[in-house]
């Protein structure tokens, strides 16, 4: 009987490690998939937006991100830091925000390390000493002091890029913002990837429940959530947990029929008024 249990055990061990295994090895593509801008991109960018490119160097190499205002004539009311999701690079966002988002405001398209002409490779660690240094120079651009910076600052982020803005949002007491499809933290999300509690085996933590959760003592701070009803990637009720920390601080827009990647395309709508409301 023990011969027989033997292999059957060593295989129902195997079925159980394999995906943890793979978890482990391959966390970093699972959580990142940069990709490149081609040579031109830059200048390209520079002569349709008017904007400039930002840069600094960090442990990881040079960092890059891109700076623009709509109305450049005019000295923009909030800056907004903008985090695209993990497959996305930041300039992917630059037709709704200068043709659909607040014209009056200005935006800082970010790109995380290893990512469009980034060098390096991403993490929390590095991702949060690319911010220190990148939104500290968009201030300086539009002549702002610290005190304006913290106090006019927004964030915006979609998926990963909900993460990235909480960093951005920790490191400089910022307290308003967009996030779009947020997850509750790698962690759990390590649970929706292999259908096993492993979050402790997760080396790229980005736990948001946290850092919303610090967020809602401040009695000031408005985090407006969005998030489609047919997200495939990240549960909608990721949101809703997040929403319940603090309704009244955290509302939730579920938009029917959404997926996770709708939201330029069909969704722009909801995604302004919720930038509005965070004014």
């Amino acid at each position: 009987m023990r011969r027989l249990l033997r292999p059957f055990c060593l295989a129902s061990l195997m079925l159980i490690a394999l995906p943890v295994l793979v978890m482990v090895s391959c966390q970093h593509k699972l959580i990142y998939v940069p990709r490149s801008y081609p040579q031109t991109h830059d200048a390209q960018w520079i002569h349709h937006t008017g904007g400039k490119v930002l840069s600094c160097h960090t442990s990881e190499g040079r960092q890059q991100a891109y700076l623009f205002r709509p109305r450049p004539q005019l000295a923009p009311r909030r800056l907004w830091l903008v985090c695209g999701g993990n497959a996305t690079l930041a300039t992917e966002w630059t037709s709704f925000m200068k043709n659909e988002a607040p014209p009056e405001d200005a935006y800082l398209l970010i790109d995380y390390p290893g990512y469009g002409h980034n060098e390096g490779k991403a993490s929390p660690e590095k991702i949060r000493e690319s911010l220190r240094q990148l939104v500290p120079l968009a201030a300086a651009e539009l002549a702002w002091d610290e005190a304006q910076m913290r106090s006019s600052t927004r964030i915006f982020g979609h998926s990963l890029g909900c993460a990235v803005a909480l960093l951005a949002a920790e490191e400089f007491s910022l307290r308003r913002g967009v996030l779009i499809a947020p997850f509750t933290s790698t962690m759990d999300m390590s649970r929706e990837w292999i259908g096993l509690d492993v979050g402790f085996l997760v080396l790229h933590r980005f736990d948001n429940r946290k850092a919303l959760q610090r967020i809602s003592t401040d009695p000031q701070a408005r985090i407006h959530l969005l998030h489609g009803s047919k997200d495939g990637v990240i549960p909608a009720e990721m949101s809703c947990q997040l929403h319940r920390i603090a309704p009244p601080r955290f509302p939730l827009t579920l938009c029917e029929n959404c997926g996770h990647n709708d939201w330029q395309m069909r969704h722009s709508r909801e995604m302004v008024d919720a930038m509005k409301s965070v004014e």
